[in-house]
């Protein structure tokens, strides 16, 4: 018999991918027929947290999610923007397929009309099923996928990101505010407030959220509840006691590379912000990080009091990735590297590991079939990805497999990132502009471009190929 085309691509990966055996575990059965879901998204959270080794940054309630939870070290979204990445993963399709590429469109495309969603085929599956906050984008949500959909916001309406402090009637609260004086992507704006914490939108939506879980139990239904928080997403606004613990003079400053500021969404040709600059950027962004994580501990507190860890799938996801001005001075999202494609995924499941990491390159395509095998539902045959369900097992099982992350100029895709547990490959539509290839083991801040490197041209090859293979099934 002939062997498959494919093969020779995965032997070729197989050589890439440092994969150790380790023995798998049958999980228990969660108690009460099917396990109940809550997916946790936060806006623009890259992997600055102490389980991800940032040891600055204080988060106790993503600590304590994390010792239940296997922790994803190789995480990658598909598109690294938030409504493409949402949609996508929300689809269990790749961004090539939902032809969502930004953020101003309505989340079902024409693509995705007869696409049913993660939560609407959880609901035609009998569950209640609820969100809070921004889960699709904001504006964007599917009424079709829900129970109960609601903003989250104190009087229930679409408020979007930048509104926020005038919306919200926080003008008078806020004690000092201040934007990168440089470099370039989206201007870290920032406000720091006095007061007004009940205010804000995530207190609201961790409030709420923990009300649907009650509810949700006492339904007589398993429930899927999606609680989509804002921070850190810009603007980096928290109160001053999340600041507090962040004294600019003990943050480092963070380390720029000799590198080009790569192409993103929000361009500029500012000069090098100042010293004192970045470290005010740096510390709201931190400050975010801790603002979200009390919110998150509100609806951790709720699954303690009702006891519900074991029959509750739970995951904590940032949307994508967020360079912090270390890629030649770039502060924002849509590139095709590691800072902006790479995100933090913590799932903990009944009967899973816990307390662990993966190190298993894994992607966000893969919740859809995951949540659908965890929780005993009847497989799709239309989705991408596959089941995590072998690494939550054994975070060291073998796992051969690359991920895709892409971005688009004029709404055809541009960049391809292939990611492996030890390379990545970035190649792009322009021809003018040679590929890319990254030792991420050595040069975890990808500064140093090993494509022209002779010892490194198998490896070079085979994740051309893997690329190709990928733009043949999906780009047009």
């Amino acid at each position: 018999m002939k062997a498959p085309h494919h093969v020779p691509h995965l032997v070729c990966l197989a050589l890439l991918l440092s994969v150790s055996p380790g023995s798998s575990q049958e999980g228990r059965p969660a108690a009460g027929g099917r396990p109940n879901v809550l997916l946790i998204i936060a806006d623009d959270l890259n992997r600055s947290l102490p389980c991800y080794g940032q040891t600055l940054v204080r988060t106790p309630n993503v600590d304590r999610l994390a010792a239940r939870a296997v922790r994803f070290d190789r995480a990658y979204c598909q598109y690294p923007v938030c409504s493409p990445s949402r949609v996508s993963f929300l689809s269990g399709r790749r961004p090539e397929q939902t032809r969502m590429f930004g953020n101003e469109e309505a989340s079902r495309t024409p693509s995705l009309k007869d696409a049913v969603f993660l939560p609407e085929y959880f609901r035609q599956k009998g569950y209640f099923t609820a969100r809070v906050g921004k889960v699709f984008h904001i504006g964007r949500d599917v009424p079709e996928c829900w129970d109960v959909t609601e903003e989250g916001t104190p009087d229930g309406k679409v408020i979007y990101q930048p509104q926020e402090p005038d919306k919200l009637g926080l003008r008078e609260s806020i004690a000092q505010e201040g934007r990168l004086d440089g470099d370039t992507g989206e201007g870290g704006h920032w406000y720091r407030l006095a007061s007004a914490e009940e205010k804000l939108i995530d207190p609201t939506t961790a409030r709420r959220v923990s009300e649907l879980v009650e509810q949700g139990t006492g339904s007589g239904k398993p429930f899927f509840i999606a609680c989509g928080f804002r921070r850190p997403h810009l603007p980096w606004m928290a109160p001053e006691e999340f600041f507090a613990p962040y004294a600019p003079e003990t943050l480092p400053l963070p380390v720029r590379g000799d590198v080009p500021r790569p192409v993103g969404p929000v361009q500029g040709k500012s000069p090098a912000a100042s010293d004192d600059s970045r470290r005010a950027a740096l510390r709201a962004y931190f400050a975010c990080i801790s603002f979200m994580d009390k919110q998150l501990g509100r609806v951790l507190d709720t699954m303690d009091r009702l006891k519900l860890w074991d029959n509750t799938v739970v995951l904590l996801l940032g949307d994508n990735g967020y360079h912090l001005g270390t890629r030649g001075g770039y502060w924002g999202k849509g590139t095709p590297y590691e800072e902006s494609c790479g995100v933090p995924l913590l799932i903990a499941a009944p009967g899973k590991a816990k307390a662990t990491g993966c190190k298993r390159v894994v992607e966000y395509v893969d919740f859809y079939p995951t949540l659908v095998d965890l929780c005993g539902l009847p497989a799709r045959s239309d989705l991408e990805g596959r089941s995590l369900r072998p690494l939550l097992d054994d975070p060291a099982a073998p796992w051969e497999h690359a991920a895709f992350s892409i971005n688009a100029r004029n709404n055809q895709p541009y960049n391809l990132a292939v990611s492996t547990e030890r390379f990545r490959y970035v190649e792009h539509a322009d021809a003018k502009k040679p590929a890319e290839l990254y030792d991420l083991q050595a040069d975890p801040r990808e500064w140093s471009d090993l494509a022209g490197a002779p010892e490194h041209a198998a490896t070079l090859d085979a994740l051309r190929r893997l690329a190709a293979e990928h733009r043949r099934k999906f780009w047009r």
